[in-house]
């Protein structure tokens, strides 16, 4: 078995700004296609767009969802960063339905203050709540 560097909480963090770019991006280009409500109104509002929502849940289902449970193993952000998410015991791909489940998971991540996020910069294996429970380990790119 090939020995992984985990990844830690800030370059995990780095990731997700940049899946977040990513998302803005495609709010941006389905605000257009819909003829949304003006860019700068919308983007400046506290309430979220229908371009908005549609563009967060075709990130989130497309590129995080499939995206990790593919060949890819992560998000574009994750890609980006030169990190994976893999399966902790044969540190190989994870299937769809572990990454639909570590997706899920993320909403227990995040529920305590954010808290389960923060456990991957303190805890010797890097591991976020999400990944203890789904059995994932989120580690550098050859």
């Amino acid at each position: 078995m090939e020995h992984y560097k985990p990844a830690g909480f800030w370059i995990r963090f780095l990731a997700n700004l940049v899946d977040g770019v990513f998302t803005f991006i495609l709010a941006v280009i389905i605000s257009f296609l819909i003829q949304d409500a003006s860019l700068f109104e919308k983007y400046t509002s506290v309430e979220s767009s229908p371009s908005e929502d549609i563009a967060n849940l075709i990130y989130g289902v497309i590129f995080v969802i499939i995206f990790t449970g593919s060949k890819f193993r992560g998000s574009p952000g994750k890609m980006v960063c030169k990190i994976q998410v893999l399966d902790k015991n044969m540190m190989a791909q994870i299937s769809l339905l572990k990454s639909l489940g570590r997706a899920f998971a993320y909403i227990l991540s995040a529920l305590p203050l954010m808290i389960g996020f923060m456990m991957a910069g303190w805890n010797e294996e890097k591991k976020a709540l999400h990944d203890i429970i789904c059995g994932t380990r989120v580690v550098y790119r050859d």
